[in-house]
């Protein structure tokens, strides 16, 4: 039901951008027909694509990349539209606002994808953070946060290789990986190791936790991790060269109160906690248990992309509590990263990909 709500919404996206061009432009028949048919027929190419993610062919190699970039597309070309026509609200006396608004709207709409393309393949940032710490049980920690690299059967080994020497070279003291690293259709078994994930080397060790993405295949992701020496935590702590408490969520349960007070109980001291939770959402629950218990944390979080495109980064960045950035709740500071790639289309509008470091310093 929930897939078919969306298939619906984003034919009417499509049907939706055919409109306003048609009667923007005053495109006159059989011509206005053609770019209906056409720009419906661009939807069920990128709905095969998002369906038939997981299936092997040739055909598929070209659809799925290509269905990505034009669900990016509408996603782009809509936001754009709706807002000419708020502008075509105030100005709708003048005759000739509306062709000329949608025109140029049309060929900002076009640059916008090619730059949201441009930004996603080529701009990867080092975000450096600093937050000072009460209690840091060392006199500062540097990590490596790594989040929503999105590996499918389509990803080149040799980018998350390039990825993974950029991060070596920042020399962390500490890495993590807040979830989201393979999506669903990528191969199991052996396949994962040509991503390079044993180049990860840090003198307080790799950890990592899970993320929505990597729900149904948890076996596959543990079994992998556990081969190649990275620690996924799984509502469970370590104490980390005999200072630093590292704990970590489940994705299966980033609202779970009870898991995570339990997690909390289980500590192996007081004082200071680095979360690991994919959700930044978690940061409610974990701050009002550590407020309790007298406990400082710092929280590294991901999942939201940054909302990657509009119109999700302007929902995400007006409408949602946690987007992007750093957040506190009394004692209790949380970074969200926006990714180190993406997911689905290849695109980002207004903001980065990034690797982030962040470097936590005794107060």
């Amino acid at each position: 039901m929930f897939f078919s709500t969306l298939q619906f919404l984003y034919f009417f996206a499509w049907a939706y951008i055919a409109w306003r061009i048609n009667a923007g432009l005053k495109i006159k028949k059989p011509y206005n027909i053609y770019l209906f048919a056409g720009l419906l027929f661009i939807a069920l190419i990128s709905t095969l694509a998002f369906a038939g993610r997981n299936w092997q062919g040739p055909l598929m190699a070209v659809i799925t990349p290509l269905g990505y970039i034009l669900m990016g597309v509408c996603g782009i070309t809509i936001t754009f539209f709706v807002l000419n026509d708020l502008l075509n609200l105030i100005f709708f006396k003048r005759k000739k606002f509306r062709y000329w608004s949608t025109l140029i709207i049309l060929c900002i709409s076009i640059l916008a994808c090619i730059w949201a393309l441009l930004n996603a393949a080529l701009i990867l940032r080092i975000k450096e953070v600093t937050i000072k710490v009460p209690d840091l049980p060392v006199e500062s920690l540097r990590i490596v946060e790594l989040s929503d690299l999105h590996i499918t059967k389509y990803t080149s080994p040799e980018i998350i290789k390039k990825i993974f020497a950029k991060a070596e070279s920042l020399n962390p003291d500490l890495i993590v990986i807040t979830g989201d690293v393979i999506d669903t259709d990528i191969n199991e078994g052996e396949a994962f190791r040509s991503y390079g994930f044993e180049q990860l080397k840090a003198p307080y060790g790799v950890f990592a936790v899970t993320g929505n993405h990597e729900r149904r295949r948890l076996g596959a992701y543990f079994e992998m991790f556990y081969k190649l020496g990275i620690k996924v935590l799984q509502n469970e702590s370590v104490l980390v060269d005999d200072k630093i408490i590292l704990a970590g969520i489940n994705d299966n349960d980033w609202k779970n109160a009870g898991a995570i007070k339990a997690m909390f109980d289980a500590l192996p001291g007081n004082g200071f906690v680095l979360l690991l939770s994919h959700r930044p959402e978690t940061f409610d629950i974990a701050s009002a248990v550590a407020a309790k218990r007298g406990i400082n944390i710092v929280q590294l979080s991901a999942h939201t992309h940054a909302g990657q495109i509009p119109p999700a980064e302007i929902v995400r960045k007006y409408f949602m509590k946690y987007n992007y950035g750093l957040y506190k709740i009394g004692n209790s500071v949380m970074y969200v990263t926006s990714g180190t790639r993406w997911w689905g289309p290849p695109m980002r509008f207004g903001n980065h990909s990034e690797i982030a470091v962040i470097t936590l310093k005794r107060q």
